[in-house]
């Protein structure tokens, strides 16, 4: 059972304003949006504060693009004070632009005939049913979960490596698994997280980043086997010594040879004793 405390936070504001944001009329999702201004501003004791959508998008669970449209809305009708990120309630409700709405019965009263009243009856169910549609498309909770569960994938970074500085969305970590596997990758962004550590290197993405070093590093393998290839084609191999053959005899060779050993053998035989 929830027992929420006020020594565990809470919201101070005045009866003033509770007493005429009761008496406007905002649709569901504006509602939201403006109680999550209100609890990021006056549930910190700050007036305004830098409040990015993506926050707004994870306290409500309302999509993104629903986000920026409430705030738009609130912010025309002034019960928002917005400089960029820097957004505020205006607790001033005499700046309040709200549009005075008619209620049903001053609607019927305003009929002359019974035919009117038919046809306004209807056009306002009509217009009541389309609008219960419309709310339910907009805050179905399934279309927020699978809208902020995109948004987690695809935009949110977290930290990788052994200090924590390599910035990887989900996607991201996802597609270099599948292209890398699991140990591949891991000293990919160990390599990443100590080069900016240690030596500072600045990089923009670093997804980006890890992709440019493995394309780097297959240009460079493949260079290498092509330049070895090269080698080992034009390279020129000794034959095997026992390959080697005694040339063919020629005949003018071995009769000069002959020639020779008999003079040697004749000039030694001519000397004396």
């Amino acid at each position: 059972m929830a027992r929420p405390q006020l020594e565990n936070g809470h919201t101070r504001i005045a009866n003033e304003i509770l007493e005429h944001l009761i008496k406007i009329h905002l649709s569901p999702n504006q509602w939201q949006v403006l109680l999550c201004i209100i609890r990021k501003t006056y549930g910190f004791n700050k007036k305004v504060d830098y409040i990015a959508n993506f926050q707004i998008v994870e306290a409500t669970g309302l999509g993104k693009e629903v986000v920026s449209r409430c705030l738009k809305c609130l912010t025309e009708m002034n019960l928002l004070t917005r400089n960029k990120k820097i957004v505020g309630f205006q607790k001033d409700w005499d700046l309040w632009k709200l549009a005075v709405s008619s209620t049903l019965g001053t609607k019927l009263a305003e009929q002359s005939t019974n035919e009117k009243l038919a046809v306004s009856s209807t056009e306002l169910a009509v217009s009541s049913t389309e609008l219960a549609v419309s709310s339910t498309k907009v805050s179905s909770p399934h279309v927020a979960q699978k809208t902020k569960d995109t948004y987690q994938k695809t935009l949110i970074k977290r930290q990788y490596g052994e200090f924590n500085n390599v910035l990887l969305t989900d996607e991201e970590y996802t597609k270099l698994v599948n292209k890398f596997g699991e140990d591949k990758t891991k000293e990919l962004l160990e390599t990443l997280s100590s080069g900016i550590k240690s030596k500072g290197y600045k990089y923009l993405d670093h997804y980006a980043t890890i992709l440019n070093w493995e394309r780097r590093d297959r240009k460079q393998n493949n260079l290498k086997d092509g330049q070895n290839a090269t080698y080992k084609r034009n390279s020129t191999k000794l034959p095997d010594r026992n390959s080697y053959t005694k040339p063919p005899p020629n005949p003018k060779i071995d009769r000069l040879v002959a020639e020779a050993r008999a003079a040697r053998e004749k000039s030694g035989s001519d000397q004396p004793g």
